[in-house]
């Protein structure tokens, strides 16, 4: 529930004061932010700050709530996080970057993992298969990106070839 919380107070703050929209500015193009008057230094150790203050909510929580009140760990590479912050990145990319479409991606996201482990045990399916989807994931979301990208340029493309000939078509009498 305060990861839910915390992301509509991102959103509220990002899109709906001042400050936010200036972070936004600095963060799609620090010298057209500059240009415009915006503090790109100040924006940007604003921005760190706030990454930070929520990564360490998100720590807390970890500790103290749902993995327990032991400091124990493994002796694997994911150590005591479990990969959280992996998991965290995959989960906002997969949320497209914006604070509202990350909480249904977390859940659709966690629900892969716990599926995965449920499977493992139940089913025997290897642990590498999980990871694979992961990483799948991550493909998916970073190409479809590119892709949405490359597509927005052709639509646009044909439009600039056509003024030239609506130019000269005009100055022909």
């Amino acid at each position: 529930m305060i990861a839910v919380v915390a992301a509509v107070l991102a959103y509220l703050f990002l899109w709906r004061t001042p400050t936010g929209f200036r972070l936004r500015a600095v963060g799609l193009s620090k010298d057209a932010a500059r240009y415009a008057g915006i503090p790109v230094k100040r924006m940007t150790t604003l921005a760190l700050t706030l990454s930070g203050a929520l990564s360490g909510l998100a720590g807390a929580i970890l500790v103290f709530g749902s993995e327990s009140h032991r400091m124990v760990t493994d002796g694997s590479a994911a150590g005591l996080t479990g990969n959280a912050g992996f998991n965290g990145i995959v989960a906002a990319l997969f949320g497209g970057l914006h604070p509202l479409w990350t909480i249904p991606a977390s859940f659709l996201f966690g629900g892969l993992l716990v599926g995965g482990n449920a499977l493992q045990r139940a089913v025997q399916v290897p642990s590498a298969l999980i990871l694979a989807l992961n990483g799948l994931v991550v493909v998916f979301v970073v190409s479809s990106d590119r892709f949405r990208r490359r597509a927005r340029m052709r639509t646009v493309a044909p439009l600039d070839d056509e003024t030239p000939a609506l130019a000269a078509a005009e100055a022909d009498p």
